[in-house]
């Protein structure tokens, strides 16, 4: 799957808003649940998780709207929701360490 560069732009203003806590692809309740046992403590980014990580984030990432990617989102079963959701975050939250000098 070719991914342009609009498509990497469209994504990366996802990411911006998600970065300012504006979260508009997913509900709010649903992060926290998911998100409640830390994706470390599932050994999530492994070998068997990669095939499926990638294909959904590419797939994910070439929807041409927005309304395009929320739609592709909730049309996701619970575990592939799960794998995007989880994959999303784990971006964010390495582009917001990797962004600041100031760590907890």
């Amino acid at each position: 799957m070719q991914i342009d560069d609009r498509s990497l732009d469209k994504i990366e203003v996802l990411l911006t808003q998600s970065m300012k806590g504006l979260h508009l692809l997913y509900d709010n309740n649903t992060i926290a649940k998911i998100l409640h046992t830390p994706t470390e403590e599932l050994d999530f980014f492994n070998f068997d998780n990669m095939d499926k990580i990638q294909e959904l984030f590419s797939e994910f990432i070439t929807k041409e709207t927005f309304e395009d990617k929320k739609a592709f989102v909730n049309a996701l079963d619970p575990d592939s929701y799960e794998i995007l959701l989880r994959t999303y975050f784990h971006i964010v939250e390495s582009t917001l360490l990797t962004a600041t000098n100031y760590k907890h």
